[in-house]
């Protein structure tokens, strides 16, 4: 009670002296939603001294739209004004403050002061002179903060305000179902149904009261409420569908099989890699795991701070709370955190302990000064952790992942091959499959994860809103004997995964029995590859590779005959560089000339901001950013053989005579990170969702070959299986 007291006697105090701010409306926000918002701010007793500062700021993750000052007619047109005898000077800035809370406008007072009572009125989207308003933050937030800070005397610091104003952000009405499922059950086992809608945005909304809940596939199948038992085996989806006030809604579920018996391993999801508001992202941490296990449905996750922002008591909370969330049989949490070391000592690296207790061993002390530095922390460059975690924790506990974020895991000069099993091939920050090339190149044995690194307190269901994130997230599937810490952590340690860019895709692959993630000696001269997918759409191809190269592909029969196709796919992707400024904006126009396009289909867009912008039947116009991952836009056309098409944006240009354009891919070169534009004829429908793949390999002897293989859907999303090291003896 009494620190209660002197809390808010503090926070009178600072109200007093620098002033209050109130927000109108203070109702909660759509997220996504475009209105406007008005920030009144009222100076304190000690006024506002001429070249004193205010700074209105959101964090980082926010991508509240950005306001302009020059434009009154556009959006996020934003004006602000003092009833004071003074003039103001305003910029936004995007590091107008220290992380977490860096973007956001900066209000010089100059020419006068502000005295006590005087106002500073802020217009988010002022809509008086014809504009439409400015865009709100795209994602749900239960306590979302405008922070208004105050330097009244010049002196270049700044203290935030305590009334500054906080809100949710709530979902919008929905757009889409989500059903999942577990990838696999054995029959009689009754297993749930999970549906929820999901607004344009990604955020998770209610489903429909009533659903229609049908099976769409082979075997004897039960549904009974929202549950289905296999009484015989087979594979299929469920087909779940409900009248919402926007209209009917309909989704597939990913794919489950039921078996016959309890198969050796099980296939378990998991979002390994995302934060909170307790570093740079936003929500609590009971807030995440609870929407990781009851609204993403993980089976297994982990909390993933940035180091030089957790104290000491930051980390003794959150393996707290790891521990009360955790639960074998049904929910696995494990403890960890990302060590965030500048590119040159080494980049990021995902921490993972298979239980609570172990310490945190940071990169750098940089925003927890008073957290005292020792013996063990801080450890840098990467060689320096990982011979201290050799030191201060049991090995077969621990396990580290490359990640490539704001800083990307330079694991061509820092590696652990004991300590560091995995590399993550995708996260919101785009798709890296060149950290696996590295890899190989290096002779490193390393699996697969992808996972979502989301900062939107999201775990398992994130998506790039209209932020700096390129893409929705990725997920990682292990495949464990049983749902336990240990288990899934062992089968982890064992490269025994492997990832997709979120949908829960099943896929298998073996050599001679032996499942991914393997290293095998052998002295045979043959040995058999089995791998196999279904995919949550249909299916482009399944290709096994020996390193990067494809040695053997299987697609829909109906590729081989696409000389004449009328559908004619146009795809960029790439990234401009390895860090953080690798987003590649190519922003442009498809323009065909002697032909009509008749339908324009965009795929792979990941952010509802992008997309096609406007078309014609010679001209299609789009809006499209990569961070590795690739964009693309379907074309029909009223025939085929005829014509030219040409790709133009700031990136590049080219041109293609279709006339010439057959059944191989034509690739034109855009430069930086696997930058490149591609066109290709494409089937009119595809409707195939499984395929296998059978071969025989004949071991390279004398040295260590990795083999994968690699799914990819029409639509764009991609699996990657674990890669089997092979070795002849």
């Amino acid at each position: 009670m009494h620190m209660e007291m002197k809390k808010s006697t503090d926070a009178d105090i600072i109200s007093h002296r620098l002033g209050t701010v109130r927000l109108d409306p203070t109702v909660p926000v759509i997220a996504g939603s475009v209105g406007q918002w008005t920030i009144t701010y009222t100076v304190g007793s000690y006024g506002v001294d001429e070249h004193g500062t205010l700074k209105l700021v959101q964090r980082l993750v926010s991508d509240w739209e950005k306001p302009q000052f020059s434009r009154p007619s556009h959006p996020a047109y934003t004006t602000v004004f003092t009833d004071g005898q003074a003039r103001l000077g305003v910029a936004h800035r995007p590091k107008a403050y220290q992380r977490p809370w860096t973007s956001g406008l900066v209000i010089d007072i100059y020419d006068g002061y502000l005295a006590p009572g005087d106002t500073v009125t802020i217009i988010l989207g002022d809509q008086s002179n014809g504009s439409p308003g400015i865009r709100a933050q795209t994602f749900q937030e239960t306590a979302h903060e405008f922070r208004l800070l105050v330097d009244p005397t010049n002196a270049h610091v700044v203290e935030r305000l305590p009334t500054s104003p906080v809100f949710p952000i709530v979902a919008g009405p929905p757009s889409r179902l989500v059903c999942i499922l577990p990838t696999g059950v054995t029959l009689g086992e009754a297993v749930d149904i999970f549906v929820k809608g999901e607004d344009r945005w990604g955020n998770p909304t209610p489903p429909p009261e009533s659903l229609s809940l049908t099976w769409e596939g082979n075997g004897d199948v039960a549904i009974e409420g929202s549950q289905v038992t296999f009484r015989s085996p087979g594979t299929g989806h469920i087909r779940a569908s409900g009248r919402t006030a926007e209209g009917m809604l309909s989704c597939r579920s990913n794919p489950i099989t039921g078996h016959d018996t309890n198969p050796c391993f099980r296939k378990y999801w998991g979002d390994l890699h995302a934060q909170t508001a307790a570093t740079v992202g936003t929500g609590t941490e009971q807030e995440y795991f609870t929407f990781g296990r009851d609204v993403s449905r993980l089976d297994f996750t982990s909390h993933q701070g940035n180091d030089f922002q957790m104290t000491d008591d930051d980390w003794q909370r959150l393996n707290d709370t790891v521990k009360a969330f955790h639960e074998d049989g049904k929910f696995v949490v494990f403890p960890g955190y990302e060590w965030s070391a500048n590119t040159p000592a080494g980049g990021d690296r995902n921490v993972f302990y298979r239980e609570e207790g172990w310490p945190i061993i940071r990169s750098k002390h940089w925003q927890i000064p008073t957290t005292s530095e020792n013996d063990v922390t801080p450890a840098h460059p990467a060689d320096v952790l990982f011979e201290r975690m050799r030191e201060q924790v049991d090995i077969d506990h621990v396990l580290m992942g490359s990640h490539v974020g704001g800083r990307f895991a330079d694991i061509r000069h820092y590696f652990d091959q004991e300590l560091c099993p995995l590399v993550e091939l995708v996260s919101c920050w785009g798709v890296f499959e060149w950290m696996l090339w590295d890899a190989f190149e290096k002779g490193y044995i390393v699996g697969v994860m992808c996972n979502s690194d989301g900062h939107k307190g999201r775990p398992g269901a994130e998506g790039p809103g209209a932020g700096d994130f390129g893409i929705s997230s990725g997920l990682t599937c292990v495949l464990a004997e049983s749902l336990t810490r240990a288990s899934v952590f062992a089968a982890l340690k064992a490269r025994q995964c492997y990832g997709t860019t979120g949908p829960r895709i099943d896929l298998s692959f073996d050599i001679g029995g032996k499942p991914m993630g393997s290293v095998i000696e052998t002295d045979e001269d043959l040995l058999m590859v089995r791998a196999a997918v279904v995919g949550t759409a249909p299916l482009e191809s399944l290709s096994f590779l020996r390193r990067q190269e494809v040695i053997e592909i299987v697609q829909p029969a109906v590729f081989a005959s696409v000389v004449d196709s009328k559908r004619v796919r146009v795809s960029w992707r790439g990234s401009r560089i390895r860090g953080r400024g690798r987003r590649v904006v190519w922003d442009g126009t498809i323009r065909l000339t002697g032909a009509r396009i008749t339908e324009a289909t965009p795929f792979a867009f990941d952010a509802a901001t992008d997309g096609i912008t406007s078309d014609t039947d010679q001209e299609v116009v789009f809006s499209s950013s990569t961070t590795g991952d690739m964009d693309g836009i379907d074309l029909f056309l009223d025939q085929a053989r005829n014509g030219t098409l040409s790709f133009h944006s700031d990136v590049g240009s080219c041109t293609l005579d279709l006339g010439a354009l057959g059944t191989e891919k034509q690739r034109f070169d855009m430069g930086g990170l696997d930058m490149e534009v591609l066109v290709e004829r494409y089937p009119p429908g595809l409707t195939e969702f499984s395929a296998t793949l059978e071969t025989q390999i004949e071991p390279s002897r004398g040295q260590t070959t990795p083999y994968l293989v690699k799914a990819v859907q029409v639509d764009g999303h991609m699996a990657w299986s674990s890669p089997i090291y092979l070795c002849a003896t």
